[in-house]
């Protein structure tokens, strides 16, 4: 007669069973929570900080931030920088734009609360102010739109508790018709006539200045933006890096043919100003 086990029977196993291997999954939590938790690539992530690089055409380039990151990364193996390029091109932080640009000139300040948010960055790098011009004669009022934008950025950041780290715009690389000043009294003279038959010009003609007709003296511009950014360096959380400095004497090798934008040479000098800069930078954001 072949062996019945009564299913009553069967019943008290299973549950007896189902108990025995609870009591024994939590006997293994309980061994888990004394072992001790190995840090995850993504909890070494976390730490480490996160670099948003914010700029026009030449930061969208990508030269200057890759030399950086790869400098940066190789200073941290164990938790490397994370590094984002959103460079725009033709963006300006003054949200001005020439007559005859090919649709209106972006703005960096239109898109900065979002890249803000997602990025969460810890440093934010900006290079804005060699579109903000839009290639005309020194003017008061674009100047101030200028000043103005960068301010707003400013804010912004700040806003987030990031740190910023602004560069001046690099050189415009082309100087123009050669002024026969006697000094440099009389050479300021010469540039300030210049602007000035240069803005009655632009007034007539609003096409007569833009990306592709430059105003001749383009450079002083730059020279006026860079020298305003400079002594923005020391607010509270903004440190300001001058890369137009060591890139002037060397205008041949840093653009080339094209005066608007660095070659890979100039985007190493960029990119050496940095990084000569950075670990005072870094250790005065540590001290506050």
């Amino acid at each position: 007669m072949p062996f019945r086990v009564k299913k009553s029977f069967m019943k008290q196993i299973f549950f007896v069973s189902v108990i025995g291997l609870s009591a024994m999954g939590l006997g293994l939590e309980f061994l888990r929570a004394e072992e001790p938790v190995a840090e995850t690539p993504a909890a070494q992530a976390s730490t480490a900080p996160v670099f948003l690089f914010l700029g026009d055409s030449i930061t969208r380039a990508g030269g200057y931030v890759g030399q950086i990151g790869a400098e940066l990364t190789k200073q941290n193996p164990a938790t490397p920088p994370q590094f984002i390029n959103h460079g725009r091109n033709s963006e300006t932080a003054s949200d001005l734009s020439e007559a005859y640009h090919p649709g209106r000139r972006p703005c960096v300040l239109a898109r900065l609360d979002a890249e803000l948010a997602e990025a969460k960055p810890n440093w934010v790098v900006v290079c804005y102010g060699i579109n903000d011009g839009i290639y005309h004669p020194f003017n008061e009022k674009r100047f101030a739109a200028y000043q103005a934008g960068i301010e707003a950025l400013i804010k912004k950041v700040q806003a987030t508790g990031a740190s910023l780290i602004l560069l001046t715009p690099p050189p415009y690389a082309h100087s123009g018709p050669v002024l026969e000043g006697a000094n440099e009294a009389a050479r300021e003279e010469l540039i300030n006539n210049a602007n000035a038959a240069a803005e009655v010009e632009a007034e007539k003609d609003p096409n007569k200045f833009g990306y592709k007709t430059p105003y001749p003296y383009y450079d002083e511009v730059m020279a006026r933006y860079a020298k305003w950014l400079l002594t923005l360096n020391g607010r509270d959380k903004v440190w300001v890096i001058d890369v137009r400095t060591p890139m002037l004497g060397r205008l041949k090798e840093t653009h080339g043919r094209d005066p608007i934008h660095p070659s890979s040479i100039g985007h190493s000098i960029m990119a050496e100003a940095f990084l000569q800069q950075w670990p005072t930078i870094e250790a005065q954001s540590k001290a506050k």
